[in-house]
C-alpha cells in the first residue's frame, strides 16, 4: 500500500512558492524574485485557495488581533496519536531509499546487521505510527476560521507516547508543496531520523523516521545511562529555511516519554499517572504556550522577510487563544513548553500558588525544588508541580506571563503592570486533597550522572552574532556541506557558547545529546539548568560553559538558534559524529567534504540522482 496521495496544493502555489522558501531567495540576492513570487504562501483547503497571511503591503506591520472573549473556553488536551499498519513494512525492500512508496526510506540503523544496532533494541516489537502534514482550517480564536498546517490535520499535532527500550518508526508523509523535516526535540536518534533541516521530506513524498528509544551507555559499560531518559520532549519541522515558517502555522506537538524509574515514581504517588487508557492522565497537563499574529479576517500573519522573530498578538495556549482550565483542589503535574517564535516568557501564577519544579527541557531533575516562576527562552520546557489544594472553590488564578517583549531582539525585562494572562484557572470542588501527590522540595526524582572536567578532551568556542543583517555562528553562515565540529564518537568535550550581538537573545538548541551548563558569565548555572538540557538560554551579552558526551550515533547533526527566524536566516552549525576504533585508532572517513553536499542517500534520505540534479537544495 502506497503513502502516496493526489497533491493537495494548488499549482498556483507551487509556482509562487511561499513566503518561507523565498528567503532562499533573499540569501542568494533574488528580491525581484521574491516579489514575483508573492510574499505569502497558499494553500488549497476544501477545494478553496487560501493565502496564509496577509497582503504583502502590510509585510512588516503586526495588525490588530481581532475581538474576542478570554477566559471562555477549556483549555484543548491534543489527541494521542494511535498506531498504525504501515504498508510496506519500514525497513523493507519496498520502503527503502528511492522507492515509490517511501522515497526516503529508513535510518540504517534500524537493520540488525548495521554495526550500531545493539541486540537490547530489539526486546520488544516496535510501535508504527502515520503522521501526516496537511493543510487545515483551526480555530485560534473560538469561531474564527484560520488557514494552517497540521500534523494529522490538527493544530497542535498529535501527541505522541513514547516508551524507553520500546522502538518506534513514525512514517511521515508530506503532503504539502514545501519541503518538510521531523525533528523530535530532545530525542536521542539516529543522523537519519534527527530531522537534519536537509534531510527533507519531500511534497507527495513518505520517510520513516526510526527511533531506537533506548538510553546511551555509560562510559565503558554495557549499563544504560538512566540518567538520560527524556521525559517530556516535542517534535516540530524542521526543513531548511522554512522551519520559523511551518511550526508558527502549526507544525507542532508533545512526545511524553517514561521508563521503569518514571513509572515507579507514579506508583509510588510522587507523580500523577501519564495514561489514561489511550488518552492523557487528567492530572498529567501538557501545555504549549504560544504568541500566534493573527489578522482581522483570521488568517496568520507572516512576514517572510522578517530576519529578527516574529511576535505575536494572541496567546495561546494548546492552540486556542486564552483559555480556561477547571482544576479539583489537588495537586497536578503542568508541562510547560515555550513554543513562540522568538518570545522569551517569564511565567507566574497571579496568586501565591506552591510549585515545585521537576524537570527543565526534556529530562526530570535530580530532585524537586520550589520556584514561584520560570523563565523560557523558546524550545525550553519546564515541569512543574502545583497545589490548588487550599485554594476554595471559585478561586480564579491566572498563568501570566510578566515578561515585556515588543521586537524580535530579545525581552525588555520584568514588567508586572503589563502581565499578560496566558489561561486563566478555576478551582472546583468544596473538599481539598492536600495528599494528592507524595512530593515536597528535594524529593529525590531522576538521578544525574555528572560530567567531570577531567574527561574532557576538547574545547570549542562558538560566537553567535550579528552580521549583514542576519545571523552568523564564528563570523559564519550555515553551510550544509561544511563540518563546524568533527568529534569523536565516545568523546566528552567542553563547549563555550558566546553571544556578542549586543542585546539580541539566542537560545541555542543543540541535537543528538543533552549538555550538562557548568558556568554562566563565569558563575555557577542556576540549580534548575545545573542538570541536563537541550536547549540554552544566551542572553545579550552572555556567556555559557557547558560540557558533553557523544554517544552511539554518527553522522551530521546540527546546532542552531531557537528563535526560528534567526535559525532560517542562517545562525546554524553543523558537527559530524565520527566512529573511531578505540583499538586501531582508526576512524571513519568524513561525510562531508565542505564543498558540496556529499551525504551517503542511506544517511540523508535522499537518492542519489536528486541530489545530483537538484543540489540548489542542498545550499
Amino acid at each position: 500500500m502506497s503513502t502516496k496521495s493526489p497533491k493537495v496544493i494548488s499549482s498556483e502555489a507551487n509556482a509562487a512558492l511561499n513566503g518561507s522558501l523565498s528567503r532562499r531567495d533573499v540569501l542568494k540576492g533574488g528580491m525581484a524574485a521574491i516579489l514575483a513570487a508573492g510574499l505569502f504562501p497558499r494553500l488549497n483547503v476544501s477545494g478553496k485557495t487560501i493565502v496564509l497571511g496577509g497582503d504583502s503591503s502590510d509585510a512588516g506591520k503586526l495588525p490588530p488581533a481581532p475581538f474576542f472573549m478570554p477566559f471562555t473556553t477549556e483549555v484543548p488536551r491534543p489527541s494521542r496519536l494511535a498506531p498504525a499498519r504501515l504498508l510496506p513494512a519500514p525497513g523493507s525492500p519496498e520502503a527503502s531509499c528511492g522507492s515509490e512508496a517511501v522515497l526516503h526510506g529508513i535510518a540504517p540503523e534500524f537493520h540488525k546487521t548495521h554495526p550500531t544496532h545493539r541486540k537490547d533494541w530489539d526486546r520488544f516489537r516496535p510501535a508504527h505510527y502515520l503522521l501526516e502534514i496537511q493543510p487545515t482550517v483551526h480555530q485560534f480564536i473560538a469561531g474564527i476560521d484560520t488557514p494552517c498546517i497540521g500534523y494529522n490535520g490538527i493544530v497542535p499535532g498529535p501527541t505522541i507516547r513514547a516508551h524507553c527500550g520500546q522502538p518506534m518508526v513514525v512514517r511521515m508523509a508530506n503532503r504539502i508543496d514545501l519541503e518538510s523535516s521531523l525533528h523530535l526535540h530532545g530525542s536521542h536518534s539516529p543522523s537519519h531520523s534527527d530531522g537534519h533541516p536537509n534531510f527533507y521530506c519531500f511534497p507527495n513524498e513518505s520517510r520513516d523516521y526510526y527511533y531506537p528509544n533506548a538510553l546511551p551507555l555509560m562510559p565503558g559499560s554495557t549499563t544504560p545511562d538512566v540518567s538520560e531518559a527524556p521525559s517530556t520532549m516535542w517534535y516540530h519541522d524542521h526543513g531548511n529555511d522554512v522551519t520559523a515558517h511551518n511550526v508558527a502555522h502549526g507544525l507542532a506537538g508533545f512526545c511524553i516519554f517514561t521508563d521503569d524509574l518514571e513509572k515507579g515514581l507514579v506508583n509510588a504517588n510522587v507523580l500523577p499517572s501519564v495514561d489514561e487508557g489511550t488518552a492523557q492522565g487528567r492530572y498529567d497537563v501538557p501545555l504549549v504556550l504560544q504568541d500566534q499574529a493573527i489578522n482581522a479576517d483570521g488568517t496568520l500573519y507572516w512576514d517572510p522577510l522578517n530576519h529578527d522573530g516574529r511576535i505575536g498578538n494572541v496567546f495561546c495556549v494548546n492552540g486556542l487563544a486564552q483559555p480556561k482550565l477547571t482544576v479539583e483542589r489537588r495537586r497536578y503535574r503542568f508541562r510547560l513548553l515555550n513554543g513562540c517564535v522568538a518570545r522569551v516568557v517569564h511565567l507566574r501564577f497571579s496568586h501565591r500558588v506552591p510549585t515545585l519544579q521537576i524537570g527543565n527541557d526534556s529530562w526530570l531533575l535530580p530532585q524537586a525544588i520550589a520556584v514561584s516562576g520560570v523563565r523560557l527562552t523558546p524550545a525550553k520546557r519546564a515541569d512543574w508541580i502545583v497545589d490548588f489544594s487550599s485554594f476554595p472553590e471559585g478561586t480564579e488564578i491566572y498563568l501570566e506571563n510578566i515578561m515585556e517583549q515588543t521586537d524580535g531582539r530579545g525581552p525588555k525585562g520584568l514588567n508586572i503592570p503589563a502581565r499578560v494572562p496566558f489561561m486563566k484557572i478555576v478551582v472546583t470542588g468544596k473538599t481539598p486533597q492536600p495528599n494528592s501527590l507524595d512530593i515536597k522540595a528535594g524529593t529525590p526524582l531522576r538521578p544525574h550522572e555528572a560530567i567531570h572536567a577531567d574527561e574532557v578532551t576538547v574545547v570549542r568556542q562558538f560566537d553567535f552574532e550579528r552580521k549583514n543583517g542576519a545571523w552568523v555562528v564564528n563570523g559564519e553562515f550555515w553551510n550544509p556541506a561544511r563540518c563546524d565540529a568533527d568529534i569523536k564518537r565516545g568523546a566528552v568535550e567542553k563547549w563555550i557558547l558566546k553571544n556578542g550581538s549586543g542585546g539580541w537573545w539566542h537560545p541555542i538548541h543543540i541535537h543528538l545529546e543533552s549538555h550538562q551548563i557548568q558556568t554562566v558569565n563565569g558563575a555557577p548555572a542556576p540549580q534548575i539548568w545545573a542538570a541536563k538540557s537541550d536547549t540554552t538560554e544566551l542572553g545579550g551579552n552572555t556567556t555559557v560553559e557547558m560540557f558533553m558526551r557523544f554517544r552511539t550515533f554518527t553522522g551530521p547533526f546540527v546546532f542552531h538558534c531557537h528563535n526560528t527566524n534567526h535559525e532560517d536566516m542562517r545562525m546554524m552549525k553543523q558537527m559530524e559524529v565520527r566512529h573511531h576504533d578505540p583499538v586501531t585508532g582508526i576512524e571513519d572517513p568524513p561525510l562531508l567534504n565542505g564543498q558540496f553536499f556529499s551525504i551517503p542517500p542511506d544517511v540523508c534520505g535522499i537518492p542519489q540522482h536528486i541530489i545530483d540534479t537538484e543540489a540548489h537544495l542542498f545550499t
